[in-house]
């Protein structure tokens, strides 16, 4: 039998455990499933003996993610037979990645990864462990921003996407209620858009999450070469680099741009490009924004060439 596995990530007390909980308090998700959850870190929450029988659940303590080899798998699957789905809480200082590595046993499919963050501590989680907080988003599926209360959402969304751009992310204030609406409109498309060095990382990710806001608008971007797509002749990927987890961490944040092709531009210059907005669907099935490029001419390397999203 196929035993789906949910994975939960994130630092210590930002609400993993909860989370959990919560997942199999709720009826629509928990019809009497046997679960097991593989514990890799205890907060202040616990599984308490109420919570796991109600829950139809048990526990297994562990004390790292090295452990959690095929062989052992193997082990706990043959002792824990009757689980239906297995639950895995990591530890926030462990590098996730490692679990992935390891991959699963043919009976274990991963099904969703989730990461957990408490919002009011994101600024110091940013400056002093940026490493292990790309390694819990890069892998996840859906992050829960909760204690997110007078946090600028924007701020953490635009972060967040600059390194897993497809994640999902739900924001929750202390008393665990969601709200996801971003109230402010950065960029005004009722008029033609003209985006500046400093304002390019809140345009990408504006764009990211809201690609039909920017189709036939005019856009003019200052970008330089990321790399072309298989089987386009006249489509070249253009953007800039931000820094997602630390100096040896760059990244593109880029866009299809059409009309473009390698033999028109030198790949270490930027150029302008104005052009209309128009949306595509990517090799995931994804709607993501493109440029349909009316013309471009070299400029100037912005000041700061590592987008910020500030």
């Amino acid at each position: 039998m196929i035993k789906p596995v949910y994975v939960f990530s994130g630092f210590l007390d930002s609400g993993k455990t909860q989370a959990i909980k919560e997942t199999l308090y709720n009826p629509r998700f928990n019809e009497g499933e046997s679960s097991l959850i593989l514990v890799f870190e205890q907060g202040d929450v616990e599984y308490d003996e109420k919570f796991l029988k109600f829950t139809n659940s048990q526990v297994l303590y562990m004390d790292s993610i090295k452990d959690l080899t095929i062989e052992k798998q193997k082990e706990i699957d043959k002792k824990y037979r009757g689980i239906e789905r297995i639950f895995i809480e990591l530890n926030g200082m462990e590098d996730d990645n490692i679990l992935y590595e390891t991959g699963f046993i043919s009976d274990w499919e991963l099904a969703q990864t989730l990461t957990t963050i408490d919002a009011s501590k994101f600024n110091l989680y940013l400056a002093n462990m940026r490493q292990f907080l790309y390694n819990h988003v890069v892998n996840a599926e859906v992050v829960i921003l909760n204690r997110s209360d007078g946090c600028d959402k924007r701020y953490l969304r635009n972060n967040l996407k600059s390194i897993n751009q497809y994640v999902e992310l739900i924001y929750e204030d202390k008393d665990g209620n969601v709200s996801n609406k971003i109230e402010d409109e950065l960029f005004d498309v009722s008029k033609d858009l003209d985006i500046s060095d400093m304002d390019y990382g809140l345009w990408f990710m504006d764009a990211v999450d809201n690609p039909d806001k920017y189709d036939r608008k005019n856009i003019s971007i200052k970008v330089k070469y990321a790399g072309t797509i298989d089987d386009e002749q006249n489509v070249l990927i253009m953007g800039r680099k931000a820094m997602v987890c630390c100096a040896n961490d760059i990244t593109d944040i880029a866009l299809p741009c059409i009309g473009l092709n390698e033999k028109q531009i030198d790949k270490n210059k930027y150029y302008q490009l104005t052009g209309v907005g128009h949306v595509v669907e990517n090799d995931e099935g994804m709607r993501i924004c493109a440029l349909n490029v009316r013309s471009f001419k070299e400029a100037e390397a912005p000041k700061d060439e590592l987008v910020t999203f500030n």
